[in-house]
């Protein structure tokens, strides 16, 4: 019989989740499945279970929002499990399982992918020594409290957190970096910057039209220091999907990125990956190709 282990947070969102679990149990086992729970209760748990646990299941179900998958993601490379994930979104924030088409508002519906589909191979980021399977980005943000961009991350979602500020970016001061890639090095004042794996989610699923999660590269937007005019009409472009080749925007694609924070006291910041706090500056990212397999409805 095949192993399936779930783990969720009773925290994450409206904390309704436990609600369904035996639902997910029920449709878990009627296709064929040794159903085990964990349950997160503190800090730093899911990452001692996984790392303590059988490493033979087959699949791994996290169930939480992106702070809850990006936890179970590090604890299974970290421990080099190789189990298939999949993801039940139940967060507040839930950007990554938007992009795979997982319904937060149908958690039946995403037990059946996870129970009747095929997972399929996905990049992973290496930030340093923290993975990310979404999202790694920085920049303005990183000077505001980190309770405050909790709660804001939290009701619009890490991407589109940062994507909301557009519209007041001309209340900020722009930050210098220099980005380094496999074939360029390229020194910029920024208002920030996302290294993504996925096209984005949401109301910004066109962020990067082009990118794929198995393409063994990221897709690197950073946004310019520019007129408050022009920054409103960058903001339309990117709703559109029609802001890669704009002026206003550092684009390109490549499986290695070294980022450098160069404002005076400033260089070793924080930076944010999958809405969690992410490793300081300066920052080292390698894309792993295909390094898990998730289920999903994604191109």
């Amino acid at each position: 019989m095949k192993r399936l282990k779930l783990i969720y947070n009773p925290f994450s969102g409206d904390r309704s989740f436990k609600n369904n679990i035996d639902t997910c149990i029920k449709i878990f086992q009627e296709n064929g499945y040794d159903v085990h729970i964990f349950r997160s209760i503190k800090k730093g748990d899911i990452e001692e279970h996984i790392s303590l646990m059988d490493k033979d299941y087959d699949v791994i179900v996290a169930s939480g929002g992106d702070g809850t998958v990006n936890l179970v993601l590090n604890a299974m490379m970290k421990n080099n499990i190789k189990s298939a994930l999949g993801i039940i979104p139940s967060g507040t924030a839930n950007d990554f399982a938007t992009y795979l088409n997982m319904p937060s508002n149908n958690i039946e519906e995403c037990c059946r992918i996870i129970s009747e589909t095929e997972p399929r191979d996905t990049d992973v980021g290496l930030a340093n020594d923290t993975y990310f399977i979404n999202v790694c980005g920085g920049g303005i943000f990183m000077n505001v409290s980190q309770t405050i961009d909790t709660k804001l991350k939290n009701a619009l979602g890490t991407i589109a957190y940062y994507l909301k500020g557009v519209e007041q970016l001309s209340n900020f001061t722009p930050i210098p970096f220099r980005i380094t890639n496999s074939k360029d090095v390229i020194e910029e004042k920024l208002y920030f910057f996302l290294v993504l794996n996925s096209a984005g989610a949401g109301s910004f699923g066109k962020l990067s039209p082009d990118a794929s999660i198995s393409d063994g590269e990221f897709d690197f937007i950073g946004i310019k220091a520019r007129p408050v005019h022009e920054l409103a009409v960058l903001f339309v472009k990117i709703l559109r999907g029609e802001h890669i080749n704009d002026t206003n925007v550092v684009y390109f694609k490549d499986n290695y990125i070294k980022i450098e924070c160069l404002k005076e006291g400033m260089e070793n910041s924080e930076t944010d990956v999958d809405g969690e706090t992410g490793p300081k500056f300066p920052v080292t990212i390698r894309n792993i190709p295909r390094a898990i397999k998730i289920f999903g409805k994604f191109k």
